[in-house]
């Protein structure tokens, strides 16, 4: 009877990892749905980055309405912080695309690297601070190269499961099925520790209003 017991046990290891991949699935399509306005993106990535480290600590109520209830909150400043990300992304991801000089290849690298580095933490930060986007962005990347071993940790972890997903849609298409249900909400919560890791510094200290510039903590 302990068995039984212990194997419908919600606390228990399975069910919660289970309940973990079908929150997984749940932001995914949260996430795709609040992006396809495109200039929603930088909201969409704020609720799915606040939603992602709730969840993982314990304090969401509920994947839908934590995404939704921080997505409606951080709408207005993450549409502006988007403003200025979404045509960068398109500047690095355009090198790739058009041009194609061998002796750039260096510098493109370094761009992306740099760009990927930064990514999260704007978003992470926005969804815990009240701040202009400028200082945002300067928080963000004060904290990504001010806490390299967790902030590029954190972005092999990323590459990884994005090379794995690549891998595995070429090589074993039939379980594309499988990624397109848990898509890039995978790998925010493959990176969030290590992404909460490079912020726990700042946390107690950082004062939350505008006049708040947590790389100065």
């Amino acid at each position: 009877m302990a068995v039984f017991s212990r194997l419908f046990d919600a606390n228990a290891p399975m069910w919660r990892a289970m309940s973990m991949v079908g929150d997984i699935i749940v932001l995914n399509l949260l996430t795709l749905i609040t992006c396809l306005p495109v200039i929603t993106v930088g909201a969409s990535m704020t609720a799915l980055y606040d939603t992602a480290r709730r969840v993982l600590d314990g304090t969401d109520s509920g994947a839908a309405r934590t995404f939704w209830f921080s997505f409606r909150s951080n709408l207005r400043q993450a549409t502006l912080l988007w403003a200025v990300v979404g045509p960068v992304a398109a500047a690095v991801l355009a090198t790739w695309i058009f041009v194609q000089l061998d002796e750039l290849l260096i510098l493109k690298v370094l761009l992306s690297v740099v760009f990927l580095l930064i990514f999260p933490f704007v978003w992470a930060l926005q969804a815990r601070f009240v701040n202009t986007p400028w200082r945002t962005l300067g928080n963000a990347a004060a904290v990504a190269f001010g806490r390299l071993p967790y902030s590029g940790g954190a972005l092999i972890i990323r590459l990884v499961i994005g090379s794995l997903a690549v891998t595995v849609w070429m090589q074993l298409p039939q379980a594309v099925i499988i990624l397109v249900l848990l898509g890039y909400p995978l790998a925010v919560f493959g990176a969030m520790p290590l992404i909460e890791r490079a912020l726990e510094p700042l946390l107690p200290t950082a004062p939350l209003d505008d006049s708040a510039d947590v790389a100065a903590s």
